[in-house]
C-alpha cells in the first residue's frame, strides 16, 4: 500500500521525466537514426547535386554583354537556370564587391535583359569566373530556358 510520503515523491518524479528524460531519450534516438542515415545513405546523396532547379548549357557561342556602372564587357555563358547563371571569360576590371549588374544574353528569340547580383568569384588562367542570382528576368524568361532546354536535349539525341 502507498503511503502519503511515497505519493508525494512519485508526484513528484512525474514532472522530471516528462519535461527531462523523456526529451532526452527522444533527441538520442533521432540522433541516432540520423547517423544511421548518414552511414548507410552517403552514397547515393554524394553524388547528386542538391538543386532546386536543374542547369542548362546554352548552345556553344551563347555570350552575354555585361554591365556594371559604366563599364560594359562581354562573356561566355557556361550555365543557366531559372534562378542564376554562370559566366566565363571576363576580364579582371570585373572585382568581388559588386552588387548589382545587367547583362543581356544574345538568343533565336530575341535579346534576354536580366538584373543580377554576383554571388561568387572565381580567378581562372583565362579572367574570372562568376555566379550570379536573377534579381529580375524578363516575362519570356522561362520561355528561353525551355528553348535551351530543347536545344540541349536534341543534341544528346
Amino acid at each position: 500500500m502507498l503511503y502519503q510520503p511515497d505519493l508525494i515523491v512519485y508526484f513528484w518524479l512525474l514532472p522530471v521525466v516528462i519535461l527531462v528524460v523523456l526529451p532526452l531519450v527522444l533527441a538520442i534516438v533521432g540522433y541516432c537514426i540520423d547517423l544511421t542515415r548518414r552511414l548507410f545513405f552517403a552514397r547515393d546523396v554524394s553524388g547528386k547535386e542538391k538543386r532546386k532547379d536543374p542547369r542548362f548549357t546554352p548552345h556553344e557561342g551563347a555570350f552575354a554583354e555585361i554591365t556594371a556602372g559604366d563599364t560594359t564587357c562581354t562573356g561566355l555563358v557556361c550555365n543557366i537556370s531559372r534562378l542564376g547563371l554562370s559566366l566565363k571569360h571576363l576580364p579582371d576590371i570585373f572585382f568581388d564587391k559588386m552588387d548589382k549588374l545587367t547583362i543581356v544574353i544574345r538568343g533565336d528569340s530575341g535579346d534576354q535583359n536580366l538584373s543580377v547580383s554576383p554571388k561568387w568569384v572565381l580567378n581562372t588562367e583565362s579572367g574570372k569566373q562568376i555566379g550570379v542570382r536573377i534579381d529580375n528576368a524578363p516575362p519570356d524568361w522561362r520561355q528561353f530556358l525551355m528553348q535551351t532546354e530543347n536545344v540541349n536535349q536534341s543534341k544528346l539525341a
